[in-house]
């Protein structure tokens, strides 16, 4: 009772905010003149070495424009300061300074140089004295990405930076040194498929999820602390309802100015998605947990560097209950070791080349009661890629082609093994368009029995378009499988997206969302199809 009147709560503070949204958006079109529209503050864009939980949280995905001034700090910027573009011209700036609010700014490319690229029109190198990729001080970035080095494909968030390409930057409240980022999103969801099953019923759902990170504003080293919620309320399933957060630290030591230690450590709690390769699709769902700290060591000479990298992440699955029969799930409990070197060479700023190396151990504590075997394997990934840096306006992340490995210390299951592609970048096609492409591979840890795991592809594409300086809309395509090898697991979901987001304001944002998942497992059983529609308001300082 008392989660649904919250429900109630949260849906009254939803039609009160959009409520106001149509008299601010016309206050501030009333502040205009002569076509014009005045900007009350503008950043420099895409600029320093840089998370998730979208941690899919959305404070993770403002847009970059390119490093037109990367000297101005978040403490040195006027927020008084403004300048004057035409209205559909939202690359260009009529401040001097080139600083920029929304769309590339391509003005000033041609004095300077891009991240010191000499055939951008930089200054060429002078000998090997010369360093040409120092670690840019914390302050670089005025929405302070600080700590962004550790794993590429999952930490990095510079492409969805440059990605989102959002009208406008949060501001952030200072504090002390520190600077905090608030959110919080307030919404409503309908799902056609509420149980990921054939035949399953659907249901509305309120969603909440406040969001905050609080990073150091220093000239060197950087903190950064983020806490991540996410509140559903269904009407008819409260099974279903979410209660999942993340808390997260980062850390950043700079040694010298070729070589730094970065540090990681997080919790994230969440309840298991009816997808997932063992949960149920019946009674209760089990609540995950997930400790993880990681640590790295980056170095450079010249155009040569390279990073040593080591993680712990430890998995603890509760118990479920159907119909009075309580499941434990301890046999599914396990802690990954991993140690990863990776190698690269400066090409350029934009086209660096490198090489990774991956080992892991994934150890259980325990047999599986599917089968009495223990799950206990090691691993080896092998990764040759190309990473495009993290400022470059036009192309930014890392693309890489390789092979992975898994093997059970148990004879009686079999190895799972295949070519892997990995990917977290960003093409900026336009002023107004822009492609994010994503793609993992792991092997998928299982209990199902005589199965050791089951080889993981994920691939997605994402386009973004202005319609308006203050209208994006979004439309993506995610292809995924997950193969056994032995003809027990072989699951393909293609899922669907379109998106409209509406900027009524710098700290408001309206927001609707599609998406159609097709669901195919191995027997026509097993098959199912599924809509979701969400739409809400996100609040943000």
């Amino acid at each position: 009772m008392v989660d649904r009147l919250f429900a109630w709560l949260i849906s009254g503070i939803v039609v009160v905010t959009l409520s106001s949204v149509p008299g601010q958006h016309a206050r501030a079109q009333d502040a205009t003149a002569g076509g014009q529209t005045t900007i009350s503050e503008t950043y420099p864009s895409g600029s320093s070495q840089q998370s998730l939980l979208q941690s899919d949280s959305q404070d993770d995905d403002d847009a970059g424009n390119g490093p037109a001034s990367k000297s101005d700090r978040l403490d040195t910027v006027d927020p008084q300061q403004s300048g004057q573009v035409e209205d559909g011209d939202a690359g260009l700036s009529a401040d001097p300074s080139g600083l920029v609010d929304g769309g590339v700014d391509t003005a000033g490319e041609q004095a300077q140089s891009l991240d010191g690229d000499p055939t951008r029109g930089g200054a060429p190198a002078d000998g090997d004295d010369v360093v040409l990729n120092e670690n840019p001080p914390a302050g670089y970035d005025p929405l302070l990405f600080q700590i962004e080095d550790l794993d590429p494909y999952s930490d990095n968030r510079t492409p969805r930076r440059l990605f989102r390409q959002e009208p406008y930057d949060p501001v952030g409240i200072k504090v002390g040194s520190f600077v905090l980022f608030p959110e919080v999103e307030f919404g409503a969801s309908y799902y056609s498929n509420v149980f990921h099953a054939p035949g399953s019923p659907s249901d509305w759902a309120m969603d909440v999820k406040p969001g905050a990170r609080l990073v150091s504003n220093w000239g060197t080293h950087a903190l950064e602390f983020r806490a991540v919620g996410a509140l559903s309320f269904y009407n008819d399933f409260p099974t279903e309802d979410d209660r999942d957060y993340t808390l997260e630290a980062r850390a950043r030591l700079d040694i010298t100015r070729r070589a730094n230690i970065q540090a990681l450590i997080s919790r994230q709690q969440y309840l298991e998605d009816r997808s997932a390769l063992d949960a149920s699709s019946v009674g209760t769902r089990s609540v995950v947990d997930t400790d993880r700290a990681e640590v790295a060591y980056n170095q450079r000479f010249n155009r040569l560097s390279y990073q040593l990298r080591g993680s712990v992440q430890d998995y603890t699955y509760g118990s479920t209950e159907d119909a009075g029969v309580v499941t434990p799930n301890r046999d599914r409990d396990y802690t990954v070791y991993e140690e990863t070197v990776r190698t690269s060479w400066e090409a350029k700023p934009s086209f660096s080349p490198y090489f990774e190396f991956a080992y892991n151990h994934r150890d259980y504590g325990e047999a599986a009661q599917s089968d009495l075997i223990n799950r206990t394997s090691d691993g080896q990934r092998y990764r040759f890629g190309v990473s495009f840096g993290n400022t470059g306006e036009i192309l930014r992340g890392d693309i890489s082609l390789g092979y992975g490995i898994q093997t059970p210390e148990d004879a009686r299951l079999h190895p799972v093994d295949g070519l892997t592609i990995d990917a977290n970048a960003t093409w900026r096609a336009s002023a107004l368009t822009s492609v994010l492409f994503n793609a993992s591979t792991d092997v998928s840890e299982t209990t199902t029995a005589n199965v050791g795991g089951a080889f993981y592809r994920s691939v997605g594409f994402e386009v973004r378009h202005e319609l308006r300086r203050y209208l994006v809309a979004s439309a993506g395509l995610v292809y995924s499988n997950q193969n056994s090898q032995d003809g027990i697991i072989n699951d393909t979901q293609w899922a669907e997206t379109v998106g409209i987001e509406y900027y009524a304001n710098r700290n408001t944002v309206l927001f609707g969302k599609y998406q159609h998942v097709d669901f195919n497992g191995i027997g026509v059983p097993n098959d199912y199809v599924g809509d979701e529609v969400h739409f809400g308001v996100r609040l943000r300082q």
